[in-house]
């Protein structure tokens, strides 16, 4: 995800945090354009990521 979030131009900063190796969680952070919100920022690398994976799993059929 942070690679993904990276590719963008309008992302300054990606960066995450696992608080506690036995805690299931990751804090992400993301800074955007101000005329970008990281939500939409991390909604396009989401969709552009399930699209790599479709892909792949395409090509891994034939």
């Amino acid at each position: 995800m942070n690679r993904q979030l990276r590719k963008d131009p309008q992302v300054l900063f990606t960066g995450y945090k696992n608080p506690h190796p036995l805690e299931h969680k990751i804090v992400l952070r993301v800074q955007t354009t101000p005329d970008y919100s990281p939500q939409e920022a991390l909604t396009n690398a989401i969709t552009d990521l399930i699209s790599e994976v479709s892909l792949l799993e395409e090509r891994f059929r034939v």
